[in-house]
């Protein structure tokens, strides 16, 4: 493995939070700013962000995220920070984890407290299950002694509490972004920079270790049957996390029993497997022994494309049958839509249940497409499991 590809595994990708309008860019180049005199600010490369994809990365083409990133290392953790453009980018990026965020910087104005935007948006990172969330109390222009800033904390705090974090995990930073990119000295201790100095200590004690895919449990999905014969079975599909080689114990799950099996032979794309014919087939997963499970019914989070983005207004309501692309198969599925919607509609998103007419395997943070009429309309992300 080469040095580049080494340092790309490293990176941790995370990105910041909140209203528009609140301070996400301005903290972000702030925070470039500090790193520039504590640490170092790396040269990003597009393909920095195709080794944090998810286990199963959904098509994206034609789904627009405009965003910025900052590449950087401070105290040996090397980051690539997102900052995307509007409140439905953010949406969309989360969803559909391109790139896959391992942890964000809320950010909240003093001025406007925290709006509807902003707590869709933490809302949104907890039924994820993102492993870290610092807040960042952006003062823009208040005295820090102002009544205001504690109401704007209290406010913070209750919230964070609800969505499962706490003062310990998650401290409220409070700061004036603005002031720190705008401060023209250098010295890491005067007043503009402590507070972007606290966030990035505080980044560096509380976000996670990069998740590098190599060194996960097998995940290869079967695409397609090349051959089969007595007692052997040819298949093609693209390992998605882990390793493969010859010898190895595999377990074959997805729409019905676990097979238990081993692996023949690997040659260039095909991987041959101990199997009886007609016992394995397109949807099902290669695996780690007992290492994933197979559902039928599960909660996810859903964004429907806009016309735009995938040529259609086709809407979903209650009881809806979309079919879940998953694995390269299309799987039909049932809807159940949260109490307070009666249908989502192109460039919008709920937390929905599903349940498909055949088990197959996902796990929390599991991408997939959602499709109708044999069109994607949409993009999802599984949040729990039944």
């Amino acid at each position: 493995m080469t040095e580049k590809r080494k340092d790309t595994h490293r990176r941790l990708p995370i990105c910041t939070l909140g209203a528009p309008g609140h301070g996400k860019t301005t903290l972000t180049a702030a925070i470039a700013k500090v790193v520039a005199r504590i640490g170092a600010i790396h040269t990003n490369r597009d393909n920095d962000f195709e080794v944090q994809t998810p286990i199963n990365h959904p098509i994206r083409e034609g789904v627009g995220i405009t965003y910025r990133a900052i590449a950087y290392e401070t105290s040996g953790k090397l980051y690539t920070h997102i900052d995307c453009e509007t409140y439905l980018d953010v949406v969309k990026m989360l969803i559909s984890g391109s790139p896959a965020i391992q942890g964000a910087i809320w950010v909240v104005n003093a001025v406007e407290g925290v709006t509807p935007d902003s707590e869709a948006h933490l809302r949104l990172a907890s039924q994820m299950h993102f492993p870290t969330v610092l807040p960042f109390l952006n003062t823009d222009g208040i005295p820090k002694d102002d009544e205001l800033i504690d109401i704007c904390q209290q406010e913070m705090e209750e919230l964070l509490n609800a969505c499962g974090w706490d003062e310990e995990t998650a401290p409220i930073i409070v700061g004036d972004a603005r002031k720190a990119l705008d401060y023209r000295g250098d010295t890491i201790t005067s007043t503009q920079w402590q507070p972007i100095v606290d966030l990035i200590f505080t980044m560096n004690r509380a976000m996670p270790t990069p998740v590098d895919t190599a060194h996960l449990p097998l995940i290869m999905p079967i695409h397609e049957i090349a051959e089969e014969t007595k007692e052997r079975v040819a298949v093609r599909g693209d390992i998605a996390q882990g390793q493969l080689a010859v010898g190895q114990a595999v377990d074959i799950v997805g729409k019905g029993d676990r097979i238990k099996t081993r692996v023949l032979s690997i040659k260039e794309d095909e991987v041959c497997v101990e199997s009886e014919p007609d016992w394995l087939s397109i949807g099902q997963v290669l695996c780690s022994p007992k290492t994933v499970k197979s559902h039928s019914e599960f909660t996810a989070i859903i964004y429907l494309l806009t016309h735009e983005e995938s040529g259609t207004h086709i809407p979903l309501i209650e009881n809806d049958r979309p079919d879940i692309h998953l694995w390269g198969i299309d799987m039909p599925a049932h809807l159940k839509l949260p109490p307070s919607f009666s249908l989502i509609t192109p460039g919008g998103y709920a937390h929905v249940r599903l349940t498909l007419d055949l088990p197959l395997v996902m796990e929390v943070g599991t991408r997939f497409e959602v499709k109708k009429m044999d069109v994607r309309i949409g993009l999802g992300v599984v949040t729990g499991v039944v």
